[in-house]
């Protein structure tokens, strides 16, 4: 059964019902085959940053041939190592069943986790997220083989273009840096239907300095879901995500109207201070619990005192859904499906860490254990900031 997007006002007990799976003795993982020429997967690993067509190739998910429509390589730095992370676009759904559930599904990609140190940040973020009615997107780990050569442990996303093509999104953006539109995303023939969207998302941002406090509120949450975009915020500044300002999906609600978020990319957490926008943060606004200020929505968020104030309350919200009962089961059933992965060597020495350091599991249990004991004390330390 599938439970993606909860409101935040629906009680954990749903969300711990679809995701509380570690219990599960046996949990089971897809397995995809990739069968290509040995030119084609020379080319594949030699590529050091363009994207590699692969939609000849032929696609085989745990035993049975599925028919592409499309496949190549995707991402950005990593598509600078040898073991690539793939974009797969099927020509029918099929289903994908694992310890998290089934769906059905056409659109989604193949994550190689090179940059996820122990390969549990993404998969446990997300699964927090989705806890918190903040990531509505199907993940699971996975085992990927190239031409019967293992090539690790993967982690598989449902793409958010599929996300909001099913529940009838018309647009969708991922928000680039300096107010840029990285990727647009039109799901509807019609450009001129979508334009007042995009236009509504521009104005979350041309109208900044024209209203402040309470008028500056009422009119953000007019066009954005500010209750989900200040949850967001504080579980980034909660784990120290280093890099989130432009790893988000911006998309409308069929039924609101607003804009929705998706995050992406959490393989950066426990981090100091964030990749871009510390210096701001350090000069002017060091007491704001706003971990990067790199983005101008944020920044306001940050200064302005009615929105700070609000983003406070939202913020302790966060921290008390995320009791310390409900952190350590996570870690748990991360930890439990990475036991149950890992039972194949040959795949943990293809799981490497930048290309170089193959997956120990002893190593990632000691990680997911100072892990969990950090953020314990964390949420303590914020709960008594925030009061």
């Amino acid at each position: 059964m599938r439970q993606y997007g909860i409101p935040t006002f629906v009680s954990l007990l749903i969300a711990i019902i679809s995701y509380g799976q570690s219990d599960d003795p046996n949990p089971t993982f897809p397995e995809f085959r990739i069968y290509l020429s040995k030119d084609r997967l020379r080319n594949l690993q030699s590529q050091d940053g363009n994207k590699i067509d692969l939609s000849q190739a032929l696609l085989l998910l745990n035993q049975d041939t599925v028919v592409l429509k499309e496949m190549h390589s995707r991402g950005r730095t990593t598509l600078t190592f040898v073991r690539k992370s793939l974009s797969v676009d099927l020509d029918k759904a099929v289903t994908i069943t694992s310890s998290t559930g089934s769906i059905k599904i056409k659109k989604f990609d193949l994550l190689n986790l090179v940059m996820d140190k122990n390969l549990w940040h993404n998969r446990w973020a997300f699964m927090n997220l989705a806890e918190l009615g903040l990531f509505p997107l199907f993940n699971t780990y996975c085992k990927l083989w190239i031409n019967d050569q293992p090539q690790g442990i993967y982690l598989l996303v449902e793409k958010p273009n599929h996300y909001t093509a099913t529940m009838k999104s018309p647009y969708m953006i991922r928000r680039g840096a300096e107010l840029k539109i990285d990727q647009e995303y039109l799901h509807s023939s019609s450009k001129v239907e979508v334009r007042p969207f995009k236009e509504q998302y521009m104005s979350l941002y041309k109208n900044l300095h024209r209203y402040q406090h309470q008028e500056l509120f009422l009119y953000l949450q007019d066009r954005l879901n500010l209750t989900s975009y200040f949850r967001w915020l504080a579980f980034n500044y909660f784990v120290m995500n280093g890099d989130y300002s432009d790893e988000v999906y911006f998309y409308v609600h069929p039924d609101s109207g607003k804009f929705e978020i998706i995050p992406w990319d959490y393989d950066d957490l426990f981090r100091r201070e964030p990749h871009e926008g510390a210096h701001v943060r350090q000069a002017q606004l060091k007491d704001r619990l706003v971990f990067s200020l790199e983005d101008d929505l944020d920044r306001k968020i940050a200064s302005d005192d009615v929105l700070y104030t609000r983003y406070r309350v939202d913020f302790k919200q966060v921290l008390l859904d995320r009791d310390p009962e409900l952190l350590q089961r996570t870690f748990d059933q991360v930890l439990h499906e990475l036991e149950s992965i890992s039972n194949d060597p040959t795949m943990n020495a293809a799981s490497r860490f930048l290309d170089k350091h193959p997956f120990v599991l002893e190593q990632a249990k000691e990680d997911l254990r100072v892990a969990a004991n950090f953020l314990h004390n964390q949420r303590i330390v914020l709960l008594k900031a925030l009061e």
